[in-house]
């Protein structure tokens, strides 16, 4: 690569668009492992985790751990409504590992 040439990096909306957007066309309602979803989302590994961590922190997915995976859907009322009560009640919402 030239000194001239830049690699520009997707923005937080970028990252977070992708990530949804691979989640509706995965299946809206269902719940799909994380790497199979990550590999479709641009931006380095770090980034693509701590967008996804920021859009549970929203309530926009919902995440769990089941035997070390992690598994990703999209979000809904609910899980905005849990963020809600938990940030009233000033704790962060609980993450679920079975």
């Amino acid at each position: 690569m030239s000194p001239d040439s830049k690699t520009t990096e997707p923005t937080d909306e970028q990252v977070d668009a992708a990530i949804l957007a691979a989640l509706a066309d995965a299946g809206r309602d269902d719940v799909h492992p994380w790497a199979a979803i990550r590999r479709r989302v641009p931006g380095s590994h770090d980034r693509k985790g701590d967008r996804l961590v920021a859009l549970w922190l929203t309530g926009r997915v919902w995440l769990c751990k089941v035997r070390g995976r992690n598994y990703v859907a999209l979000g809904d009322a609910d899980d905005e409504r849990i963020v809600a009560a938990a940030g009233a009640a000033g704790r962060v919402r609980s993450f679920p590992v079975l």
